[in-house]
């Protein structure tokens, strides 16, 4: 279940994004910077940010563990909630590819880590896809058509 601080905090970080807080015009930019536990989560809100960032890789590094999912889920919820513990401002959380091969292994991800209190999350297309990824590049390849361009968001 998620708590009504976690709410709260979602609600702050879509009205940042959306240029609507306090401080905030149309045209600003949000920064979040990256955490990668909860003392530099702690430094990064007193300096004054409006929300924060996990870093997967900052937070691997921390445990001592390569970035790409270096931890395992379980871990990286775990992180996530001393992080959103450890600040009073919104936290998003870097799931690195969202931890499962499937949506529903995705989803569950995003809902561990909003019952840990993060706010809000990121993900990216793995490095190695796999599955229907995987099988069309190939088939893609194998048929001499050129790549798909990648959109300026990816």
């Amino acid at each position: 279940m998620v708590g009504d601080k976690t709410i709260a905090r979602a609600r702050l970080l879509r009205e940042l994004h959306e240029g609507l807080h306090e401080g905030l015009h149309e045209g600003s930019v949000l920064v979040l910077p990256n955490a990668w536990d909860a003392a530099s989560a702690a430094l990064v809100a007193r300096a004054g940010a409006r929300a924060v960032a996990t870093t997967s890789g900052g937070v691997a590094w921390a445990f001592g563990r390569a970035d790409g999912e270096g931890l395992t889920r379980d871990e990286t919820v775990a992180a996530v909630a001393r992080i959103a513990a450890a600040v009073d401002v919104p936290v998003t959380a870097d799931v690195e590819s969202g931890y499962g091969e499937t949506p529903e292994d995705v989803a569950d991800t995003i809902r561990s880590v909003i019952g840990a209190g993060a706010a809000g999350s990121t993900s990216r297309t793995p490095a190695r896809p796999t599955g229907s990824c995987a099988q069309s590049r190939s088939r893609r390849r194998a048929s001499g058509r050129p790549a798909r361009p990648r959109s300026p968001s990816s």
